[in-house]
């Protein structure tokens, strides 16, 4: 299953540790985002599944450089899979910046509110969502608690170049994947290390970017190893062109990841890689077409590798259209609309349209 918290816990490093320490973020005390998104997907000639996630964060800003972040959602999946619907576990994100070291401390907490025990069927319906291809909002329900701890490093060696470098470390506990067995799961430990960079080039163009080596221990069950995750390494760089109040956005990410290992009495088993690498490339332009209307709109491609899993070695295309309303001095109302569509050779082919709206308040 994909590991939401440490994601969350990384994005809360580098990329935004660099505007973080620039300006802090903003003057907003208080904000709540609510996001409620709708997503179908459709593999022809085999089964199609949709979710219903409700997304909500409150973000509060005690002092300028302190940050406070809680997080939570509901789900439900249903279609040719078997339903399944619950809260996850919600993510309380802490960080302070110490300017004078120009250090900023990230902890967080993964609360136990998600569902776990799940039954058979649930738990095959949860496979299915959690793979990576399909980047379901919510394809993790519950993990139990965890802890995570990290600190970034800062430095602007000129007005146009900032370097920054992080580490974190995230502590998992043992939780009850599966109503019978009765078995308790205990994923591994995870370290991360980080590099990036934020450039001006010009006086109307940026280029930023991040290096993330995610590695891992092995996962235990009623206390025996079974199980080590292949390390994770992560790159991307966003380049951006400013045009007044519109700008031209480039994002190119790269994910390679090593081949899994079985562990234990099953270790005899053949290892066979089953996550793909994936290459992704998105262009849009954000544009402020009035004060009150800003609209969004870009195309993407993700490119991954073929493996022995049945979800790899798929090329995915398609187009994403973002309008934003501003109501009122505190209030934005988001709206959300994205369409894919996909191949592989001798593999059904695949597609998928996902829409959302919510409302973004602060204060």
């Amino acid at each position: 299953m994909k590991r939401l918290f440490v994601k969350t816990a990384l994005a809360s490093l580098i990329l935004f540790s660099i505007s973080y320490s620039q300006d802090y973020i903003g003057t907003n005390k208080l904000s709540i985002n609510l996001f409620l998104t709708f997503e179908e997907w459709d593999i022809q000639q085999n089964r199609d599944f949709s979710e219903f996630s409700n997304i909500l964060s409150v973000n509060y800003l005690p002092e300028r450089n302190t940050k406070l972040t809680l997080a939570t959602r509901y789900a439900s999946v249903g279609g040719s899979v078997h339903s399944l619907n619950g809260l996850s576990d919600t993510q309380l994100l802490f960080s302070y910046q110490l300017k004078k070291y120009n250090l900023i401390i990230n902890a967080g907490l993964n609360l136990p509110s998600g569902k776990t025990k799940l039954n058979e069927n649930e738990f095959l319906t949860s496979r299915v969502i959690s793979q990576d291809i399909f980047s379901i909002r919510t394809s993790n329900f519950g993990q139990g608690f965890n802890m995570f701890l990290g600190t970034t490093w800062l430095h602007q060696l000129s007005n146009k170049f900032v370097i920054g470098a992080g580490i974190s470390y995230q502590i998992k506990n043992e939780y009850q994947p599966l109503d019978n067995p009765a078995d308790k799961y205990n994923p591994s430990n995870e370290f991360s290390i980080t590099a990036g960079f934020d450039a001006k080039l010009n006086e109307s163009s940026t280029l930023t970017g991040d290096l993330v080596g995610v590695f891992y221990g092995s996962d235990k069950v009623d206390g025996e190893a079974v199980f080590a995750t292949g390390n994770r390494l992560i790159t991307n760089f966003i380049y951006k062109q400013y045009f007044g109040f519109n700008y031209l956005s480039i994002l190119l990410l790269y994910r390679n990841i090593a081949i899994d290992q079985l562990e234990g009495p099953i270790s005899l088993i053949e290892n066979e890689k089953l996550n793909p690498n994936q290459f992704y490339i998105n262009f849009s332009f954000n544009q402020k077409l009035s004060p009150e209307f800003d609209l969004s709109y870009g195309l993407f491609g993700s490119f991954y590798e073929k493996t022995a899993a049945f979800y790899s070695g798929y090329n995915l295309y398609g187009f994403i259209l973002i309008p934003q309303v501003k109501v009122s001095t505190n209030a934005k109302i988001p709206f959300y609309f994205k369409y894919g569509f996909g191949s592989a050779a001798d593999k059904p082919n695949i597609q998928n349209v996902e829409m959302g709206t919510g409302i973004n308040f602060s204060l």
